[in-house]
């Protein structure tokens, strides 16, 4: 009793609540990228990235799709190091064919990969693009060929003079693909043309020649007056002779387009431009040209006979005394061969049968022996080539 009377009172205290021992770093950092990565799949779920859409948008059902990626992967400049340096100019070769299998409806699977190699940094695989370039317009059709391929189109008539040729070789093909009022766009352009990296590329002009003799078609007579035929009358001065000759059917292509239009005064306004710029010329080359077109408009009835009779006939036999030989060669041909066949010349009645007559006696005793054996030849024989004495 004494004891328990000695010890005194301690008043009871509340126990201490436990608090959790402080987490360690190392595991506030293994949490956080568990964190990042939920919140990265819920940011999937909620918004589909890029990449998944421009998968899903080279989908087809045509051709197994893993063969279509192997083909679309050509263009990894990876691949060039590792597999082969001109795989992009092999893909570039391919597409028309792959875009021909896969139809219109899946050229969204091939429009990156088409608009990559036409940026590639090499020009051979520009070029290759670029002298197929009309007939992939033939597998799309006038609406993507305007959406897609016109940008691209437009960007090859600005590159290397090894671009642009494939370009012009099918220029015409490309044109007339196209609807009225975008092919009218190029009109403007056309005289680009002329302009080459080497002046020395007279192939490049010989082709522009060869496709604006097709061209002529797709214009009305107002637009092939006011454009083509400056450029016609400047390849017709060309100074290699391959480029002239191929010119002067442009410009008989030209007389008819007028004259079959109706458009008289302006086929009459090309004449005395041809006779100012080339029967008068001071060159006999010029003076040589006048001849040759107007045998080939005889040839080809591009003009009224009466309106040849009246506005270029005089001038053709005013040739027939020129000084140079050569000249006089290609008027002969043409008044002998040509000329004299025609039924409107042939009839006694002729107002201009006395005058033919006389030339032709004329010519037939010209000093120079090729002049004489032109004037004489009969028609009904095969026709001689007189290239050499161009």
């Amino acid at each position: 009793l004494a004891l328990e009377q000695s010890e005194p009172d301690i008043p009871e205290q509340p126990l201490p609540t436990q608090q959790a021992p402080p987490e360690s770093p190392e595991k506030d950092k293994e949490s956080a990228p568990q964190l990042i990565e939920s919140m990265e799949e819920l940011q999937r779920e909620a918004e589909p990235t890029t990449s998944s859409e421009e998968e899903r948008s080279k989908v087809q059902n045509v051709i197994p799709q893993q063969l279509l990626d192997q083909y679309l992967s050509m263009t990894d400049p990876a691949r060039a190091q590792t597999v082969d340096t001109e795989i992009a100019k092999h893909c570039a070769f391919s597409l028309p064919g792959v875009a021909l299998t896969l139809g219109r409806q899946n050229w969204h699977c091939l429009k990156d990969t088409y608009e990559t190699l036409a940026t590639d940094v090499q020009w051979k695989v520009r070029r290759t693009l670029a002298f197929s370039i009309h007939e992939l317009a033939v597998i799309l059709g006038d609406q993507l060929t305007a959406a897609d391929l016109v940008p691209i189109f437009n960007g090859f008539l600005k590159d290397l003079d090894e671009v642009r040729i494939g370009v012009l070789k099918h220029l015409y093909d490309f044109l007339k693909l196209l609807r009225a009022e975008k092919r009218r766009e190029y009109l403007y352009q056309l005289q680009e043309f002329m302009v080459t990296d080497n002046s020395r590329n007279w192939r490049f002009r010989y082709e522009l020649a060869e496709q604006l003799i097709l061209i002529v078609e797709l214009y009305s007579h107002a637009d092939v007056y006011d454009y083509l035929r400056q450029i016609a009358l400047t390849l017709c001065s060309d100074k290699v002779s391959e480029v002239r000759w191929i010119s002067y059917k442009l410009v008989v292509e030209i007389l008819r387009k007028l004259y079959s239009s109706g458009a008289d005064d302006l086929g009459l306004n090309f004449t005395n431009e041809l006779v100012a710029r080339f029967c008068h010329c001071p060159k006999w080359v010029g003076r040589q040209a006048f001849a040759f077109i107007c045998q080939a408009v005889v040839e080809e009835d591009c003009v009224p006979m009466e309106q040849f009779a009246q506005h270029l006939l005089p001038s053709l036999l005013g040739l027939s005394s020129d000084p140079v030989a050569n000249v006089r060669v290609l008027v002969a041909k043409a008044l002998r061969q040509t000329v004299l066949e025609k039924a409107y010349f042939k009839d006694p009645g002729s107002v201009y049968a006395e005058a033919l007559e006389e030339t032709v006696m004329s010519l037939q005793a010209d000093r120079d022996r090729d002049v004489r054996f032109f004037a004489s030849l009969d028609p009904s024989r095969a026709s001689m080539d007189t290239a050499a004495l161009i």
